[in-house]
């Protein structure tokens, strides 16, 4: 299985859903070692970023950083120099220990465009993240909802004076699904992030090594569901590679990153992914949410912990337009 791209757990996605054949020649010349020209010139435009590391126990956690264009310094192709770090209350400062396996999302969400980085963890410090490159690749504009940052905030976790100000931010709050603030956040999101990983095996005969990855998901509002305490999603169709989906079939540990595009807020939550490769019919209010659209299948998560981060984003996104897939606009 010389160059192969694909772990276990996406090669079994890729081949249920009829899509391995074609999948495994397109992963070859779409997932590169390194930076490749357009990467780095995207990347260096870009005034945020998703990042995800896993914790000593093994649980993912998903954070944003912030700062000018520039602060993502994308010169050298293997590797990525972040120059922000995370808040001293953000649960993914811990684990940026060095070797650690990182993901990066490079998202400009005005723009519909997203690349993934992962790699791992060269140095990390008050200078910054300093990310080796193991896999650079573009993902396609589908689902994004486009919104153009608040103007005059002053977000955490910033390397810019433009974005960030000098000023003492509000202290994390721990807190749960079942608090109104959350449920209201969760109830109107039609973006979050996601955050989940791989441990290399043994009996894997392509070898695909160990990683961390940190992706997008967008929806109409509502289709991050709260019900019983536990939180569920449709996975839509998208480019097969089951990327995400493929770590959550091995390893369902996984965390998100709800943003408040209004207050600035984000909301960082661990927990225990199932997944429901063959979803029963939607109940009517949820229909309504993916007509248009064609699920793969459904998430369920069972929270573990929750931090809600006051003051991390500008405030006050302006959207552009609707989300929209090749086929309907959201």
């Amino acid at each position: 299985m010389d160059g192969e791209v694909f772990h276990p757990g996406e090669r079994l996605l890729q081949a249920h859903f009829g899509a391995r054949a074609r999948v495994a020649e397109n992963g070859v010349r779409a997932i590169q070692p390194a930076l490749a020209p357009p990467h780095q010139a995207f990347l260096q435009t870009l005034r945020y970023v998703l990042l995800a590391a896993s914790d000593a126990q093994g649980w993912p956690w998903a954070s944003v950083l912030l700062g000018q264009a520039g602060f993502v310094d994308a010169r050298d192709a293997s590797t990525l120099h972040i120059r922000a770090r995370p808040g001293e209350d953000d649960p993914l400062l811990p684990a940026l220990v060095p070797g650690a396996a990182v993901g990066v999302l490079g998202i400009d969400l005005a723009a519909r465009r997203r690349i993934r980085v992962n790699g791992r963890l060269a140095h990390g410090g008050p200078q910054g993240t300093v990310l080796a490159v193991a896999q650079a690749y573009n993902n396609c504009p589908q689902y994004i909802w486009p919104r153009a940052d608040g103007v005059g905030a002053s977000p955490r976790g910033a390397a810019s004076p433009s974005l960030a100000g000098p000023v003492e931010p509000p202290a994390a709050i721990a807190t749960s699904v079942e608090d109104p603030a959350v449920r209201a956040l969760l109830a109107r999101a039609d973006t979050f992030f996601i955050a989940s990983s791989y441990q290399a095996r043994d009996d894997d005969p392509a070898r695909v090594a160990s990683g961390v990855d940190v992706s997008h998901r967008g929806g109409r509002p509502g289709f991050l569901n709260l019900a019983h305490g536990r939180l569920s999603w449709p996975e839509y169709t998208g480019n097969a590679y089951f990327n995400t989906l493929g770590n959550l079939l091995v390893d369902g540990r996984c965390a998100l990153l709800v943003p408040d595009f209004e207050t600035g807020a984000v909301l960082q939550l661990q927990g225990l992914a199932t997944l429901d490769l063959s979803p029963p019919p939607a109940a009517p209010a949820q229909a309504g949410l993916d007509e248009g659209l064609r699920r793969n299948a459904v998430v369920h998560l069972a929270p573990r912990q929750a931090v809600l981060r006051p003051g991390v984003l500008p405030p006050d996104w302006l959207l552009l337009d609707r989300a929209s897939t090749r086929d309907t606009t959201l």
